[in-house]
């Protein structure tokens, strides 16, 4: 006697359909599936023909086209939001080839552009791409009408390391009002202290001594004849420092440069302003607090034995501001005396900002943290 085939449910139906479908999906490209015929080639020469086929410009992946077509249009034809947000993901485009066409698309564009903001998402985008081509196009911005897209063109500028517009820029901050404070006056004297132009610093001299230039300026300006090596400045510097009716962060600032320059001879000028805030009680002194770290850390910078284990102390201090202050300090010149006290802070310092630093400068220093992070 014949059975009777048994009739599959429609449930049973669709989990074989279900089954036929994954299997296929995860069948290797190539063999009998539907994307072609399986290569007679044998095992190795299959593997370098595969590979030679993806790294050719037609195997670039289907996905980084698309987003590239995509970014490409939004340039051309997008909203200015949709605009800024295509110049966002230019960075995000993996395949070289893909990339450096959006980047030279974005530099022709950018030179004809109005819109600020645009400009700026431009210029700022192409500066943390390290895109040197982008240069003469921020030099050409550095007359925009609109400040904020010179300020972004001089950062971008300072962040591409373009020594070739160190002369202009000197002459850009010449012309600032240095009675106030300004984002592109801050932007052109940090610029031009990261590019090492010793070129202006006899207007960082005249500006410092000028007492109607506004004191955030000057206390950049004194900080950049340090960053430059300015040696000539020496004994304006050793003046502001010594002055105690002068500014606290200024004289903190004269004495940073100073020791930045290496210049030892300033060495017993430190050590008696340090006696003198020694001197004062408490409360007096919490007000020369950031003066004494500042001159402590130019002790230990220029060699003096005595300064780490004060900097160390400071470590030490129930103000979290100033352990903090302290650990940017060590960082700067990398001292290894201090590495045991920094794992300490890093694991059990209570301030979740000072074990953060901490961790940081230890890093920084070539300190594998993670061990002691565990």
């Amino acid at each position: 006697m014949m059975t009777k085939p048994r009739a599959i449910t429609p449930s049973k139906a669709l989990r074989a359909m279900t089954t036929a479908f994954l299997l296929l999906a995860m069948a290797p490209m190539g063999a009998g599936s539907a994307e072609g015929p399986a290569s007679n080639l044998p095992g190795d020469q299959q593997g370098a023909a595969h590979g030679a086929k993806e790294n050719s410009p037609s195997a670039q992946p289907e996905g980084e086209r698309k987003k590239a077509e995509w970014i490409e249009q939004t340039l051309d034809y997008g909203i200015q939001d949709e605009r800024i947000v295509a110049i966002n993901r230019i960075p995000l485009i993996k395949d070289a080839a893909l990339r450096s066409k959006l980047v030279r698309k974005l530099i022709g564009i950018l030179e004809k552009e109005d819109d600020a903001a645009v400009l700026l998402k431009g210029i700022t985008t192409l500066s943390e791409m390290k895109e040197k081509g982008g240069v003469p196009l921020m030099v050409a911005k550095l007359d925009h009408l609109s400040e904020d897209v010179r300020t972004g063109a001089v950062y971008g500028l300072k962040n591409l390391k373009a020594i070739s517009a160190k002369e202009r820029l000197a002459g850009m901050l010449g012309k600032q009002d240095m009675t106030r404070i300004a984002n592109l006056t801050d932007a052109l004297i940090d610029a031009l202290g990261e590019l090492g132009a010793k070129e202006a610093a006899p207007f960082a001299m005249e500006k410092i001594r000028d007492t109607t230039t506004h004191l955030t300026n000057r206390q950049n300006l004194t900080l950049f004849l340090g960053k430059v090596g300015a040696s000539n400045a020496k004994e304006l510097l050793l003046e502001i420092y010594r002055d105690d009716g002068e500014n606290a962060t200024l004289r903190s600032y004269a004495v940073n440069s100073l020791s930045k320059m290496g210049i030892r001879e300033t060495g017993p000028d430190i050590n008696r302003v340090i006696e003198l805030i020694d001197s004062y009680d408490a409360k007096k002194r919490a007000g020369y607090n950031n003066l004494y770290l500042y001159s402590v850390a130019a002790l230990a910078r220029l060699g003096d034995p005595e300064a780490v284990p004060k900097l160390i102390n400071a470590l030490r201090s129930n103000n979290a501001q100033t352990r903090l202050m302290a650990i940017g300090l060590i960082k700067d010149f990398r001292e290894k005396r201090t590495i045991d006290i920094l794992k300490y802070k890093m694991k059990y310092d209570q301030n979740a900002r000072v074990r953060a630093e901490a961790a940081k400068a230890l890093e920084e220093m070539g300190v594998d943290v993670k061990e002691d992070s565990r």
